[in-house]
């Protein structure tokens, strides 16, 4: 069996962007001024129909992530795109501002997102909004959640209680935070460790699932209730595997099953490689093919701490066989569908 190095960093994924190529990402995007929340059908159709124009290099690295040739992608601007092409206000104090959706890097990540799948949004989490403001509330610093911060996030895929959970999610980065460090475990290392017998037990429906509490937070009514499962975390084919997995939510229906998840999680402390985020860098992340959480950090509540903007992104053809769930436009799922 492949042997890991516990050297492995995160550099490998990293894509330094030329001047060069920025200016030709600027020349697509400088006239675009759709509203994401105003207008989001229209704004995710625009920014497909552009995101055929991008440079070819940058298309490249993007087909490496679509392919599952890499689980995660982080690609790093200098701060022209931060400081010249838009005036950042102060960090917001909660999610509810809509501050993100409105700056350039916004439209350069959502650029990049919609070469590999379609944008969505979802009603129970960020105010259905595209674009959602991922900044520390002091009345949720003790949470499990994008906002909390006192806490390590732990380990988890993205929504992994739904069915309509994306398939790629993305952080950018308006402003960094030198203690906050973003942790990435890929599947490949976890199949990589285990072995033959634990991977097996992987494909058996043997884990339920709690819905993540920014989803529940608002009093949603879920049609498949608060706790799903049994599911699998590993599921699909040998060729395509896709991994769910929370370390918070998810509990087994066995003892074994229990043990699996302590493995994983062992694994992860083992192996996580680490980036902390600067301004202008957009990280992209393969939610079936890696797991991601983050260390605790201590905002000072100043209006300059850490602030990302987050989106997802769904395949095509998924896209077309969630229609069901999307009653008010083409983006957004509705909260009971979650």
């Amino acid at each position: 069996m492949e042997t890991l190095k516990r050297t492995e960093t995160f550099q490998k994924y990293i894509l330094n962007v030329a001047d060069e190529t920025l200016l030709e990402i600027i020349k697509i995007l400088d006239n675009i001024e759709i509203s994401s929340s105003d207008e989001p059908e229209l704004y995710c159709i625009k920014m497909k129909e552009l995101s055929q124009s991008i440079p070819e290099n940058i298309k490249s690295e993007l087909k490496k992530i679509f392919t599952n040739q890499i689980p995660v992608l982080l690609f790093k601007f200098n701060n022209y795109i931060v400081n010249e092409y838009q005036n950042i206000s102060d960090t917001p104090a909660n999610n509810k501002c809509k501050v993100g959706e409105k700056t350039f890097l916004a439209k350069v990540q959502s650029l990049l997102m919609s070469f590999i799948s379609n944008l969505v949004s979802y009603e129970g989490e960020g105010y259905g909004r595209i674009f959602q403001d991922i900044v520390p509330d002091i009345l949720m610093a003790n949470h499990q959640s994008s906002v909390g911060s006192n806490k390590e996030l732990e380990i988890h895929t993205e929504q992994a209680f739904s069915k309509l959970k994306p398939d790629f999610l993305s952080l950018s980065c308006i402003r960094g935070d030198e203690s906050a460090l973003t942790y990435i475990l890929p599947l490949e290392t976890i199949l990589l460790t285990l072995d033959e017998e634990d991977k097996r037990i992987l494909q058996q429906s043997i884990w339920k699932i709690g819905v993540d509490y920014s989803f529940k937070q608002n009093g949603n009514i879920f049609i498949d209730g608060n706790e799903r499962g049994p599911i699998p975390i590993i599921s699909g084919s040998d060729e395509d595997p896709i991994l769910v997995f929370d370390q918070d939510l998810m509990i087994g229906i066995s003892e074994e099953a229990n043990e699996i998840i302590k493995k994983i999680t062992n694994i992860y402390y083992q192996y996580r490689i680490q980036h902390c985020l600067q301004p202008g860098e957009i990280m992209i992340i393969n939610n079936n093919k890696a797991l991601h959480g983050r260390s605790g950090f201590k905002p000072n509540y100043d209006g300059k701490d850490r602030f990302l903007i987050r989106c997802f992104g769904m395949l095509d053809e998924k896209y077309e066989k969630t229609c069901y769930a999307r009653s008010t436009n083409t983006t957004m799922f509705s909260a009971i569908y979650s």
